[in-house]
């Protein structure tokens, strides 16, 4: 392809022949090794000035500039494991994307050709100096045409095709030519030509793409991108190659056996999250234009041989629930940091009085609770990024969450400027897909089980479960109930019912009138004062024991010091 040269300023010129304006341009051809960055072949550029010389003297800073932008880019790229391989054609690979020259050449002026294909333009042979001259535009037209098209071809196939490319458009004049004398039979060269290959789709920029484009929640840094993006990845690794026009639905199976048999992922897990990020990525380009079909579309996670279940219950038991709020009350270690103690005095209450979701809660600011300003209900505002909904939802506080003093500690976390349940001063490693809250919900659950020694039901997700038997126990009205669970869809199979779902709206009075119907949970241990907490005294052998102990540990420190 030669060395590049660097650009002289050139004019643009319209279909005639004369400049279009009197401004100089930079027109610099991108080097292959950047192309799967920039996505064209060639940039054009304004210099902004009609005076040659200062035209000139912008031109070469101006192309020195681009090239140290897209070397960043291309460092950075490679460093996200981002940068497509380039594509190995095959001589039939050539043919077709001669056709496909040939095509886009002559297709778009055939019905009506312009007037200088009357005098042959574009059909005749160059001398040697006009090619020498030219090939640095001829190659830049080459590169543009590969990458409009998505090709990602490699330098030795580019010097291939080059010759072919300016022979296919070459064609197309003649047959342009000939539809001037009203003659609109096929070329019989173009018959000759093979099938235009399916062009390159990386996987890991669509993937990118679909998250800029599709209204994902979040976009790309959202929590359903950054669980989504490494899935994306590992299937690429896993079929060694990032083109998603060659993935197969083999491939899609492949891989589902993998994690399931070898890596022993659930496969609830496997169906919701690695096989629906590589469907719904797919499906977007399909939607696009961008690929024929979705490899993935078909590919069914079935269940595992169905066991025998004791029970089918999700919701804690009236036992199990007052056995939990109970232990809320009680009075916790003193090694126990405020917003875990605080965790496990209110989000169990909170859960079990809006059968909200747990991390809905745990991210609660002070902020969050305050009054409605129409009617003066205190309510809990759950933020749209919070939730599964794309709206924020508003729960009234229950009576009974206010009598106890909800509000009260609310206040005191507004005045300290902190979270209601997590400090953010303590964070350690977090995430956006591993976050503070979500660490303080994670260790509640572990409470439930470990300390309470519950099993058998989600430790945070039975308060929601159990909040809809409820609901339909006490007879609260089935659309003012899913306002406030965020249930927004309807099981009733008649479709004025799924359709009044959408009308009208949830009036926080309304709200705080049901969520009154709740019935209180009369735990014993509220009418006294909770008992203090107390170490347990070790008996005289543990003492014995640990005074050895640390006689040994003293002894050895010694010796270490004595032998430095």
């Amino acid at each position: 392809m030669g060395n590049p040269k660097m650009p002289s300023p050139v004019r643009k010129r319209s279909a005639d022949g004369s400049d279009k304006s009197d401004v100089w341009w930079l027109r610099k051809k991108v080097p292959a090794k950047y192309r799967s960055i920039v996505g064209r072949g060639e940039v054009w550029r304004s210099l902004g000035t009609a005076d040659r010389r200062a035209a000139s003297l912008a031109c070469a800073k101006l192309s020195a500039e681009l090239e140290k932008d897209w070397a960043a880019r291309l460092h950075a790229a490679q460093n996200s494991g981002r940068v497509p391989a380039p594509r190995d054609l095959t001589a039939r690979d050539l043919s077709g994307l001669q056709r496909l020259v040939h095509q886009q050449t002559r297709d778009p002026q055939l019905a009506n050709p312009p007037a200088r294909f009357a005098w042959g333009f574009g059909m005749g042979e160059r001398t040697a100096d006009e090619q020498i001259e030219e090939m640095e535009y001829d190659e830049a037209d080459m590169l543009s045409f590969l990458t409009r098209n998505g090709f990602e071809v490699s330098e030795a196939d580019q010097r291939r095709f080059l010759p072919l490319f300016l022979e296919a458009r070459r064609e197309a004049c003649r047959d342009l030519h000939r539809a001037t004398q009203l003659d609109y039979s096929e070329s019989p060269i173009f018959a000759k030509y093979a099938p235009v290959p399916t062009p390159t789709i990386d996987f890991l920029e669509a993937f990118e793409f679909y998250c800029t484009s599709a209204g994902i929640k979040g976009g790309p840094t959202g929590r359903t991108a950054i669980r989504w993006r490494p899935k994306i990845k590992e299937f690429c690794e896993f079929v060694s190659h990032t083109d998603l026009a060659r993935m197969t639905t083999d491939d899609g199976y492949r891989w589902i056996d993998h994690l399931i048999d070898e890596r022993h992922i659930a496969r609830k897990s496997v169906r919701d999250v690695w096989l629906a990020s590589l469907k719904a990525v797919a499906s977007f380009m399909v939607e696009r234009r961008k690929l024929a079909s979705n490899p993935f579309l078909g590919i069914r996670v079935r269940r595992a041989e169905k066991q025998t279940k004791e029970s089918n219950r999700k919701g804690f038991t009236d036992t199990q629930a007052t056995a939990i709020l109970t232990a809320t009350l009680a009075t916790a270690s003193h090694l126990t940091t405020p917003e875990t103690r605080a965790a496990r005095r209110w989000v169990p209450w909170i859960c079990a009085y809006t059968g909200a979701r747990v991390n809905e809660i745990t991210s609660l600011l002070p902020s969050d609770v305050r009054k409605d300003p129409e009617t003066g209900v205190e309510c809990i505002y759950l933020r749209p990024e919070m939730t599964k909904g794309d709206y924020m939802r508003i729960v009234p506080v229950h009576s009974h969450l206010i009598e106890q003093g909800l509000l009260h500690y609310v206040g005191e976390r507004e005045r300290l400027s902190l979270p209601l349940f997590y400090d953010p001063r303590r964070a350690q490693g977090d995430t956006e897909r591993h976050p503070q809250w979500g660490k303080i919900a994670q260790r509640l659950a572990e409470w439930v089980n470990q300390n309470i020694g519950l099993t058998g039901v989600k430790p945070n997700h039975g308060w929601r479960h159990r909040f809809k038997s409820v609901a339909r126990h006490v007879g609260m009205h089935s659309e003012v109930e899913r306002f406030i669970t965020g249930h927004n869809g309807s099981d009733d199979p008649i479709e004025i019912e799924r359709v009044s779902m959408k009308y009208g709206d949830a009036w926080v009075k309304t709200l705080k009138k049901t969520i009154e119907l709740y019935p209180r949970y009369e735990i014993d241990t509220q009418t006294k004062e909770p008992e203090p907490h107390r170490r347990r005294l070790r008996v005289k052998k543990q003492a014995e024991t640990g005074q050895a102990t640390n006689s040994k540990s003293v002894a050895g420190h010694r010796h270490r010091r004595d032998q430095v």
